[in-house]
């Protein structure tokens, strides 16, 4: 179908499903093999519906032995339900041998575990507490002046004090 024809595919189908036809579209189709051949197309594909419709309508109730059929259908799978206990108990058996060899295993390996010596545990503590020679040029001079800082109500200066001796009070003399 060419550009020029697009626009009359909607027309076509009208054509074709009520027969009336558009005064544009009447000239065009003797002209125009692509869109008289496509318009004959979709009046055979009508007509092939149309025969099909008598026989959907005559069919469009359920079949007399239908309701048998269900009720067979459904008691059937019910009995098959009933059918599957050994089904369950299957599953549970088969987890609780994969839960009972996982336990198994977590506690073999916890026993094979490999323990640390004592002398490897102290070399491996000394590691932790060393400190590489760089350290003190990352460490702040900051610290040591908080450390040398007074508390609060201390002094800055470390110069003992005297403190007066109390003198009892003379009284006078005369008394």
């Amino acid at each position: 179908m060419t550009k020029a024809c697009q626009k009359w595919r909607g027309d076509l189908l009208e054509v074709a499903l009520t027969g009336a036809t558009a005064k544009g579209l009447e000239e065009h189709l003797p002209a125009c093999a692509n869109c008289s051949e496509e318009l004959s197309e979709l009046r055979a594909r009508k007509a092939r519906l149309d025969a099909l419709l008598p026989l959907v309508a005559q069919g469009t109730g359920p079949s007399a032995d239908f309701r048998a059929r269900v009720l067979a259908a459904a008691e059937a799978a019910s009995e098959g339900k009933r059918a599957r206990p050994w089904r369950l108990w299957t599953l549970a058996g088969v987890t609780a041998v994969i839960l009972a060899a996982l336990v198994i295993g977590a506690t073999s390996y916890r026993r094979r575990a490999r323990t640390v010596p004592a002398d490897e545990l102290a070399a491996a503590q000394i590691l932790t507490e060393w400190r590489a020679p760089s350290d003190v040029l990352l460490a702040n001079p900051g610290q040591e002046i908080l450390r040398q800082m007074p508390r609060l109500g201390e002094s800055y200066l470390h110069v003992p004090v005297k403190m007066p001796v109390k003198m009892p009070l003379k009284m006078n003399e005369e008394e």
